[in-house]
Protein backbone atom coordinates (compact mmCIF):
# COMPACT_ATOMS: atom_id res chain seq x y z
CA UNK A 1 0.00 0.00 0.00
CA UNK A 2 1.28 3.44 -0.86
CA UNK A 3 0.40 6.62 0.95
CA UNK A 4 1.20 10.08 -0.30
CA UNK A 5 3.07 10.77 2.91
CA UNK A 6 6.83 10.53 2.71
CA UNK A 7 8.35 8.21 5.30
CA UNK A 8 11.65 9.94 4.81
CA UNK A 9 10.32 13.39 5.66
CA UNK A 10 11.26 14.79 9.07
CA UNK A 11 12.03 11.58 10.34
CA UNK A 12 10.80 8.68 10.36
CA UNK A 13 8.59 5.76 10.81
CA UNK A 14 7.58 5.20 14.41
CA UNK A 15 5.61 2.44 16.02
CA UNK A 16 2.30 1.59 14.44
CA UNK A 17 -1.26 1.94 15.16
CA UNK A 18 0.27 2.94 17.25
CA UNK A 19 1.34 -0.26 18.98
CA UNK A 20 4.75 -1.89 19.00
CA UNK A 21 3.90 -4.88 16.78
CA UNK A 22 3.78 -2.82 13.58
CA UNK A 23 2.52 -4.35 10.37
CA UNK A 24 3.14 -2.97 6.85
CA UNK A 25 -0.34 -1.48 6.56
CA UNK A 26 -0.27 0.19 9.99
CA UNK A 27 2.01 3.21 9.76
CA UNK A 28 2.66 6.12 12.06
CA UNK A 29 4.87 9.01 11.09
CA UNK A 30 5.52 12.68 11.43
CA UNK A 31 2.84 14.32 9.26
CA UNK A 32 3.68 16.30 6.12
CA UNK A 33 3.77 20.10 6.26
CA UNK A 34 0.47 21.91 6.53
CA UNK A 35 -0.89 23.67 3.48
CA UNK A 36 -2.37 27.14 3.20
CA UNK A 37 -5.18 27.70 5.67
CA UNK A 38 -3.73 25.12 8.06
CA UNK A 39 -4.93 22.12 6.01
CA UNK A 40 -3.14 18.87 6.84
CA UNK A 41 -2.95 16.06 4.23
CA UNK A 42 -3.87 12.85 6.06
CA UNK A 43 -4.09 10.37 3.18
CA UNK A 44 -5.07 9.62 -0.41
CA UNK A 45 -8.77 8.91 -1.07
CA UNK A 46 -10.57 7.13 -3.88
CA UNK A 47 -12.46 9.70 -5.95
CA UNK A 48 -14.66 7.60 -8.22
CA UNK A 49 -17.99 8.72 -6.78
CA UNK A 50 -19.42 10.72 -3.90
CA UNK A 51 -19.34 8.55 -0.78
CA UNK A 52 -19.55 10.30 2.61
CA UNK A 53 -16.55 9.66 4.87
CA UNK A 54 -16.75 9.36 8.66
CA UNK A 55 -14.80 11.36 11.22
CA UNK A 56 -14.63 12.42 14.84
CA UNK A 57 -12.44 14.36 17.27
CA UNK A 58 -12.06 13.44 20.93
CA UNK A 59 -12.00 15.93 23.79
CA UNK A 60 -8.19 16.18 23.52
CA UNK A 61 -8.34 17.19 19.86
CA UNK A 62 -7.27 13.85 18.42
CA UNK A 63 -8.77 13.19 14.99
CA UNK A 64 -9.95 9.90 13.51
CA UNK A 65 -11.16 9.64 9.91
CA UNK A 66 -12.59 6.64 8.05
CA UNK A 67 -12.25 6.75 4.26
CA UNK A 68 -11.61 4.63 1.18
CA UNK A 69 -7.96 4.82 0.19
CA UNK A 70 -6.63 4.99 -3.36
CA UNK A 71 -7.11 1.22 -3.69
CA UNK A 72 -10.62 1.40 -2.18
CA UNK A 73 -9.76 -0.23 1.17
CA UNK A 74 -11.57 1.02 4.25
CA UNK A 75 -8.78 2.90 5.99
CA UNK A 76 -8.50 4.71 9.31
CA UNK A 77 -6.30 7.73 9.87
CA UNK A 78 -5.63 9.27 13.28
CA UNK A 79 -3.83 12.51 13.98
CA UNK A 80 -2.54 13.49 17.42
CA UNK A 81 -1.78 17.23 17.34
CA UNK A 82 0.08 17.19 20.63
CA UNK A 83 2.49 14.42 19.61
CA UNK A 84 2.47 15.52 15.94
CA UNK A 85 1.82 11.94 14.89
CA UNK A 86 -0.22 10.66 11.96
CA UNK A 87 -1.20 6.97 11.89
CA UNK A 88 -2.99 4.77 9.37
CA UNK A 89 -4.61 1.36 9.41
CA UNK A 90 -6.28 -0.58 6.61
CA UNK A 91 -9.21 -2.76 7.59
CA UNK A 92 -10.00 -5.95 5.68
CA UNK A 93 -12.98 -4.39 3.89
CA UNK A 94 -12.77 -3.15 0.32
CA UNK A 95 -15.22 -0.94 -1.55
CA UNK A 96 -16.00 -3.15 -4.54
CA UNK A 97 -18.04 -0.89 -6.76
CA UNK A 98 -19.33 2.62 -7.38
CA UNK A 99 -22.24 2.61 -4.95
CA UNK A 100 -22.74 5.99 -3.28
CA UNK A 101 -24.82 4.30 -0.55
CA UNK A 102 -21.66 2.83 1.00
CA UNK A 103 -21.17 5.73 3.42
CA UNK A 104 -18.81 5.54 6.40
CA UNK A 105 -19.66 6.73 9.91
CA UNK A 106 -17.59 7.14 13.07
CA UNK A 107 -18.34 7.71 16.76
CA UNK A 108 -16.17 7.94 19.89
CA UNK A 109 -17.78 6.77 23.13
CA UNK A 110 -17.14 8.09 26.64
CA UNK A 111 -14.44 5.46 27.25
CA UNK A 112 -12.40 6.57 24.25
CA UNK A 113 -13.43 3.59 22.10
CA UNK A 114 -13.84 4.43 18.42
CA UNK A 115 -16.69 2.74 16.53
CA UNK A 116 -16.72 2.55 12.71
CA UNK A 117 -19.42 1.26 10.36
CA UNK A 118 -20.03 1.42 6.63
CA UNK A 119 -19.16 -0.05 3.21
CA UNK A 120 -22.49 -1.79 2.88
CA UNK A 121 -25.66 -1.57 0.82
CA UNK A 122 -28.05 -4.46 1.41
CA UNK A 123 -24.94 -6.47 2.28
CA UNK A 124 -23.30 -7.89 5.44
CA UNK A 125 -22.73 -5.41 8.25
CA UNK A 126 -19.21 -3.95 8.33
CA UNK A 127 -18.39 -2.80 11.87
CA UNK A 128 -15.13 -2.29 13.78
CA UNK A 129 -14.15 -0.88 17.15
CA UNK A 130 -11.12 -0.39 19.35
CA UNK A 131 -9.19 2.20 21.37
CA UNK A 132 -8.60 5.49 19.60
CA UNK A 133 -5.02 5.59 20.89
CA UNK A 134 -4.19 2.08 19.57
CA UNK A 135 -5.28 1.50 15.98
CA UNK A 136 -3.66 -1.93 15.99
CA UNK A 137 -6.38 -3.04 18.42
CA UNK A 138 -9.25 -1.86 16.17
CA UNK A 139 -10.90 -4.98 14.78
CA UNK A 140 -13.71 -5.83 12.38
CA UNK A 141 -16.35 -7.85 14.25
CA UNK A 142 -20.07 -8.61 14.39
CA UNK A 143 -22.23 -6.25 16.40
CA UNK A 144 -24.89 -8.69 17.63
CA UNK A 145 -24.51 -11.41 14.99
CA UNK A 146 -28.15 -11.42 13.93
CA UNK A 147 -30.09 -9.38 11.37
CA UNK A 148 -26.71 -8.31 9.95
CA UNK A 149 -26.71 -10.01 6.52
CA UNK A 150 -28.39 -7.18 4.58
CA UNK A 151 -27.46 -3.87 6.22
CA UNK A 152 -27.65 -0.30 4.87
CA UNK A 153 -27.60 3.29 6.19
CA UNK A 154 -25.53 2.90 9.40
CA UNK A 155 -26.05 5.76 11.86
CA UNK A 156 -24.59 6.32 15.31
CA UNK A 157 -26.49 8.62 17.65
CA UNK A 158 -26.96 9.42 21.37
CA UNK A 159 -30.01 8.83 23.54
CA UNK A 160 -31.18 11.44 26.06
CA UNK A 161 -28.61 10.17 28.59
CA UNK A 162 -25.70 10.40 26.14
CA UNK A 163 -25.49 6.63 25.59
CA UNK A 164 -24.32 5.46 22.16
CA UNK A 165 -26.96 4.02 19.81
CA UNK A 166 -26.69 2.43 16.36
CA UNK A 167 -29.48 2.53 13.78
CA UNK A 168 -29.54 0.70 10.45
CA UNK A 169 -31.84 -0.83 7.87
CA UNK A 170 -32.14 -4.61 7.67
CA UNK A 171 -33.39 -5.67 4.25
CA UNK A 172 -33.60 -3.84 0.97
CA UNK A 173 -35.23 -0.88 -0.74
CA UNK A 174 -39.01 -1.40 -0.72
CA UNK A 175 -38.80 -4.26 1.78
CA UNK A 176 -36.74 -3.50 4.88
CA UNK A 177 -37.08 -2.81 8.59
CA UNK A 178 -35.03 -0.45 10.78
CA UNK A 179 -33.31 -1.78 13.91
CA UNK A 180 -31.78 0.07 16.88
CA UNK A 181 -28.95 -1.19 19.11
CA UNK A 182 -27.56 0.34 22.32
CA UNK A 183 -23.94 0.22 23.58
CA UNK A 184 -24.20 -0.83 27.23
CA UNK A 185 -21.55 -2.26 29.53
CA UNK A 186 -19.04 -2.80 26.74
CA UNK A 187 -21.40 -4.69 24.44
CA UNK A 188 -24.25 -4.03 22.05
CA UNK A 189 -27.86 -4.85 22.95
CA UNK A 190 -30.96 -4.74 20.76
CA UNK A 191 -33.52 -2.07 21.67
CA UNK A 192 -35.93 -3.15 18.97
CA UNK A 193 -37.41 -2.57 15.55
CA UNK A 194 -38.32 1.09 14.93
CA UNK A 195 -39.88 1.04 11.45
CA UNK A 196 -41.68 -1.97 10.01
CA UNK A 197 -41.13 -3.63 6.64
CA UNK A 198 -44.85 -4.07 5.89
CA UNK A 199 -48.10 -2.12 5.97
CA UNK A 200 -51.63 -3.33 5.28
CA UNK A 201 -50.93 -3.39 1.51
CA UNK A 202 -47.67 -5.35 1.57
CA UNK A 203 -43.90 -4.78 1.81
CA UNK A 204 -42.61 -1.24 2.45
CA UNK A 205 -39.40 0.50 3.37
CA UNK A 206 -38.98 3.57 5.60
CA UNK A 207 -36.61 6.42 4.78
CA UNK A 208 -36.38 8.35 8.06
CA UNK A 209 -34.91 11.80 8.51
CA UNK A 210 -32.19 12.22 11.08
CA UNK A 211 -33.66 12.16 14.58
CA UNK A 212 -33.84 15.69 16.02
CA UNK A 213 -33.89 16.23 19.78
CA UNK A 214 -35.78 19.11 21.37
CA UNK A 215 -35.40 20.70 24.82
CA UNK A 216 -37.67 18.32 26.76
CA UNK A 217 -35.56 15.33 25.65
CA UNK A 218 -37.97 14.19 22.98
CA UNK A 219 -36.74 12.84 19.63
CA UNK A 220 -38.60 13.79 16.46
CA UNK A 221 -38.52 11.97 13.13
CA UNK A 222 -40.28 12.11 9.75
CA UNK A 223 -40.43 9.18 7.34
CA UNK A 224 -40.87 8.86 3.58
CA UNK A 225 -42.32 5.43 2.73
CA UNK A 226 -41.59 3.37 -0.42
CA UNK A 227 -43.10 0.22 -1.92
CA UNK A 228 -40.41 -1.07 -4.32
CA UNK A 229 -36.75 -0.32 -5.18
CA UNK A 230 -38.02 2.29 -7.68
CA UNK A 231 -37.92 5.81 -6.19
CA UNK A 232 -41.15 6.54 -8.10
CA UNK A 233 -42.99 4.33 -5.59
CA UNK A 234 -42.40 6.68 -2.66
CA UNK A 235 -45.96 7.35 -1.55
CA UNK A 236 -46.30 9.18 1.78
CA UNK A 237 -44.60 11.34 4.43
CA UNK A 238 -45.32 10.68 8.12
CA UNK A 239 -44.17 11.93 11.54
CA UNK A 240 -43.83 10.76 15.17
CA UNK A 241 -41.82 11.53 18.31
CA UNK A 242 -40.45 9.45 21.18
CA UNK A 243 -38.50 9.60 24.43
CA UNK A 244 -37.25 6.02 24.58
CA UNK A 245 -37.55 4.59 21.01
CA UNK A 246 -39.97 1.96 22.30
CA UNK A 247 -43.17 3.97 22.69
CA UNK A 248 -44.13 6.77 20.34
CA UNK A 249 -46.27 9.88 20.58
CA UNK A 250 -48.55 9.93 17.54
CA UNK A 251 -51.01 12.81 17.63
CA UNK A 252 -51.30 12.61 21.40
CA UNK A 253 -51.70 8.81 21.43
CA UNK A 254 -49.14 6.34 22.79
CA UNK A 255 -48.16 3.81 20.12
CA UNK A 256 -45.83 0.83 20.43
CA UNK A 257 -43.28 0.21 17.71
CA UNK A 258 -42.48 -0.80 15.10
CA UNK A 259 -44.10 2.09 13.29
CA UNK A 260 -45.79 1.77 9.90
CA UNK A 261 -47.43 4.31 7.57
CA UNK A 262 -50.81 3.70 9.25
CA UNK A 263 -49.54 4.17 12.82
CA UNK A 264 -47.74 7.50 12.31
CA UNK A 265 -49.15 11.02 11.83
CA UNK A 266 -49.81 11.54 8.14
CA UNK A 267 -48.13 14.73 6.89
CA UNK A 268 -48.70 14.27 3.14
CA UNK A 269 -49.81 11.36 0.97
CA UNK A 270 -49.23 12.28 -2.69
CA UNK A 271 -49.09 8.60 -3.72
CA UNK A 272 -46.74 6.86 -6.13
CA UNK A 273 -45.50 8.56 -9.31
CA UNK A 274 -45.93 12.02 -7.77
CA UNK A 275 -42.28 13.06 -7.44
CA UNK A 276 -41.92 12.43 -3.70
CA UNK A 277 -38.21 11.94 -2.98
CA UNK A 278 -36.80 10.22 0.10
CA UNK A 279 -34.70 13.21 1.15
CA UNK A 280 -37.00 14.96 3.63
CA UNK A 281 -35.45 17.15 6.35
CA UNK A 282 -36.73 18.00 9.84
CA UNK A 283 -35.99 20.87 12.21
CA UNK A 284 -37.65 22.13 15.39
CA UNK A 285 -38.87 25.73 15.35
CA UNK A 286 -38.41 28.24 18.16
CA UNK A 287 -42.03 27.55 19.13
CA UNK A 288 -41.22 23.84 19.54
CA UNK A 289 -43.05 22.53 16.48
CA UNK A 290 -41.55 20.18 13.89
CA UNK A 291 -40.85 21.81 10.51
CA UNK A 292 -40.36 19.60 7.44
CA UNK A 293 -38.92 20.20 4.00
CA UNK A 294 -39.56 17.74 1.17
CA UNK A 295 -39.99 17.62 -2.59
CA UNK A 296 -42.83 16.41 -4.82
CA UNK A 297 -44.63 17.44 -8.00
CA UNK A 298 -46.60 20.67 -7.58
CA UNK A 299 -48.42 23.21 -9.77
CA UNK A 300 -49.15 21.02 -12.75
CA UNK A 301 -46.42 18.40 -12.42
CA UNK A 302 -43.46 20.67 -11.76
CA UNK A 303 -40.85 19.73 -9.18
CA UNK A 304 -41.20 21.78 -6.03
CA UNK A 305 -39.97 22.12 -2.48
CA UNK A 306 -42.68 22.00 0.17
CA UNK A 307 -42.60 23.08 3.83
CA UNK A 308 -44.94 21.56 6.42
CA UNK A 309 -45.65 22.11 10.12
CA UNK A 310 -48.43 21.55 12.65
CA UNK A 311 -50.88 24.39 13.15
CA UNK A 312 -53.59 24.03 15.80
CA UNK A 313 -52.92 20.30 16.00
CA UNK A 314 -53.18 19.62 12.25
CA UNK A 315 -50.50 19.38 9.58
CA UNK A 316 -50.35 22.18 7.03
CA UNK A 317 -48.15 22.38 3.94
CA UNK A 318 -47.01 25.19 1.69
CA UNK A 319 -45.03 25.07 -1.57
CA UNK A 320 -42.11 27.46 -1.17
CA UNK A 321 -40.13 26.76 -4.38
CA UNK A 322 -41.50 25.78 -7.80
CA UNK A 323 -39.13 24.55 -10.48
CA UNK A 324 -39.43 25.34 -14.16
CA UNK A 325 -40.06 21.70 -15.07
CA UNK A 326 -40.51 18.24 -13.59
CA UNK A 327 -37.27 16.49 -12.68
CA UNK A 328 -37.51 12.77 -13.42
CA UNK A 329 -38.07 10.81 -10.20
CA UNK A 330 -37.90 7.15 -11.19
CA UNK A 331 -35.46 4.28 -11.19
CA UNK A 332 -32.99 2.94 -8.66
CA UNK A 333 -29.56 3.70 -7.29
CA UNK A 334 -28.09 7.05 -6.27
CA UNK A 335 -29.69 9.41 -8.76
CA UNK A 336 -28.07 12.59 -10.06
CA UNK A 337 -30.05 15.75 -10.63
CA UNK A 338 -32.78 15.34 -8.02
CA UNK A 339 -33.95 18.49 -6.20
CA UNK A 340 -31.82 19.26 -3.14
CA UNK A 341 -32.41 21.62 -0.25
CA UNK A 342 -31.15 22.38 3.23
CA UNK A 343 -31.85 24.36 6.36
CA UNK A 344 -29.36 27.13 7.13
CA UNK A 345 -29.19 29.36 10.17
CA UNK A 346 -32.16 30.13 12.40
CA UNK A 347 -32.35 33.84 13.08
CA UNK A 348 -33.08 35.53 16.38
CA UNK A 349 -36.72 36.06 15.36
CA UNK A 350 -37.10 32.34 14.52
CA UNK A 351 -36.99 32.65 10.72
CA UNK A 352 -35.14 29.80 9.00
CA UNK A 353 -32.78 30.15 6.04
CA UNK A 354 -33.71 27.60 3.35
CA UNK A 355 -31.54 26.93 0.29
CA UNK A 356 -32.89 24.85 -2.64
CA UNK A 357 -31.66 23.77 -6.07
CA UNK A 358 -34.02 22.41 -8.74
CA UNK A 359 -32.56 21.65 -12.18
CA UNK A 360 -29.53 23.86 -11.39
CA UNK A 361 -31.71 26.85 -10.40
CA UNK A 362 -30.84 27.95 -6.87
CA UNK A 363 -33.25 29.70 -4.52
CA UNK A 364 -32.46 31.26 -1.13
CA UNK A 365 -35.40 31.97 1.19
CA UNK A 366 -36.26 33.02 4.71
CA UNK A 367 -39.05 30.80 6.02
CA UNK A 368 -41.35 31.77 8.89
CA UNK A 369 -41.84 28.28 10.38
CA UNK A 370 -45.04 29.21 12.21
CA UNK A 371 -46.93 30.56 9.17
CA UNK A 372 -44.94 28.86 6.36
CA UNK A 373 -44.59 32.17 4.56
CA UNK A 374 -41.33 32.70 2.71
CA UNK A 375 -39.48 35.75 1.45
CA UNK A 376 -36.15 36.25 -0.34
CA UNK A 377 -33.13 35.66 1.87
CA UNK A 378 -30.70 38.45 2.61
CA UNK A 379 -27.51 38.20 4.72
CA UNK A 380 -28.13 38.82 8.42
CA UNK A 381 -26.21 42.02 9.24
CA UNK A 382 -26.29 44.83 11.76
CA UNK A 383 -26.44 44.94 15.56
CA UNK A 384 -29.31 42.41 15.71
CA UNK A 385 -27.59 39.83 13.52
CA UNK A 386 -27.66 36.24 14.72
CA UNK A 387 -24.79 35.36 17.04
CA UNK A 388 -25.09 31.66 16.31
CA UNK A 389 -23.07 31.74 13.12
CA UNK A 390 -20.77 28.83 12.39
CA UNK A 391 -17.07 29.53 12.40
CA UNK A 392 -15.86 30.57 8.97
CA UNK A 393 -13.59 27.84 7.68
CA UNK A 394 -10.26 28.74 6.07
CA UNK A 395 -10.12 29.14 2.31
CA UNK A 396 -8.40 25.91 1.25
CA UNK A 397 -8.05 25.08 -2.44
CA UNK A 398 -8.14 21.56 -3.85
CA UNK A 399 -7.25 21.37 -7.53
CA UNK A 400 -9.43 18.89 -9.41
CA UNK A 401 -7.52 17.10 -12.20
CA UNK A 402 -8.78 17.40 -15.76
CA UNK A 403 -10.65 14.55 -17.39
CA UNK A 404 -12.94 13.58 -14.51
CA UNK A 405 -16.75 13.36 -14.74
CA UNK A 406 -18.65 16.08 -12.83
CA UNK A 407 -16.10 16.13 -10.04
CA UNK A 408 -16.54 18.56 -7.14
CA UNK A 409 -14.83 19.28 -3.85
CA UNK A 410 -16.52 17.43 -0.99
CA UNK A 411 -16.73 18.85 2.54
CA UNK A 412 -17.76 16.91 5.65
CA UNK A 413 -18.02 18.49 9.09
CA UNK A 414 -15.87 16.94 11.82
CA UNK A 415 -17.53 17.02 15.25
CA UNK A 416 -16.30 16.24 18.71
CA UNK A 417 -17.37 12.60 19.42
CA UNK A 418 -18.45 12.35 15.75
CA UNK A 419 -22.13 12.95 16.48
CA UNK A 420 -23.44 15.99 18.32
CA UNK A 421 -20.39 17.72 19.78
CA UNK A 422 -19.00 21.07 18.65
CA UNK A 423 -17.81 21.40 15.05
CA UNK A 424 -14.01 21.17 15.10
CA UNK A 425 -13.26 21.39 11.37
CA UNK A 426 -13.82 19.67 8.04
CA UNK A 427 -12.55 16.86 5.86
CA UNK A 428 -12.10 17.87 2.23
CA UNK A 429 -11.42 15.87 -0.92
CA UNK A 430 -12.63 15.78 -4.51
CA UNK A 431 -14.84 13.12 -6.08
CA UNK A 432 -16.99 12.51 -9.14
CA UNK A 433 -20.77 12.88 -8.99
CA UNK A 434 -23.23 10.03 -8.45
CA UNK A 435 -24.09 7.86 -11.45
CA UNK A 436 -26.94 5.63 -10.19
CA UNK A 437 -24.26 3.49 -8.50
CA UNK A 438 -22.82 2.46 -11.88
CA UNK A 439 -19.22 2.90 -13.07
CA UNK A 440 -18.34 6.17 -14.77
CA UNK A 441 -17.34 5.61 -18.39
CA UNK A 442 -14.18 7.03 -19.87
CA UNK A 443 -15.18 9.33 -22.73
CA UNK A 444 -13.52 11.89 -24.93
CA UNK A 445 -14.81 14.60 -22.59
CA UNK A 446 -13.86 12.67 -19.43
CA UNK A 447 -10.93 10.40 -20.34
CA UNK A 448 -10.03 9.43 -16.74
CA UNK A 449 -13.57 9.00 -15.37
CA UNK A 450 -13.37 5.19 -15.36
CA UNK A 451 -10.06 5.22 -13.48
CA UNK A 452 -9.92 8.54 -11.64
CA UNK A 453 -6.82 9.76 -9.84
CA UNK A 454 -6.79 9.62 -6.05
CA UNK A 455 -7.61 12.79 -4.15
CA UNK A 456 -5.64 14.25 -1.27
CA UNK A 457 -7.74 13.94 1.90
CA UNK A 458 -7.33 17.11 3.94
CA UNK A 459 -8.06 17.76 7.60
CA UNK A 460 -8.99 21.45 7.95
CA UNK A 461 -9.26 22.48 11.63
CA UNK A 462 -11.77 25.16 12.56
CA UNK A 463 -10.22 28.48 13.57
CA UNK A 464 -9.86 29.13 17.29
Amino acid sequence: MKFSLSLAAAGALVATGCASDARPNDLCEVPPPRQAGGALPIGQAWSGTIVPFGSAVNSDGRLVAAYYDAERYLTLATYDPEAERLCHKRLASRFAGWDAHNALTVAIDDAGIVHIAGNMHASPLVYARGPLDDLDAVRLQPMLGRNEASATYPQFMHDDHGNLLFLYRDGMSGNGSWLLNAWNGGKWQRIGELFADRDTKGPVNAYPTAFVKDGPERFHVAVVWRRTPDVATNFSLTYASTRDFRQWDVGGRRVNGPLSPETMEMVDAPGVQHGLVNNALLQISRSGEPVLLYTKFVDGQKSGVVAATRMNGAWREQTIVVGKTAVQVSGGGSMPGLPVFRFGETRSNGDMHVSAVIARDQTELLLDPDTLTAKPWRPDVGPNASRARAKLMPDVTLKIPKGMDKATVRKVQVRQNGLDGPIEGELRWFAQGVNQDRPHACTEQAPVACKPPASPLLWVPAPD
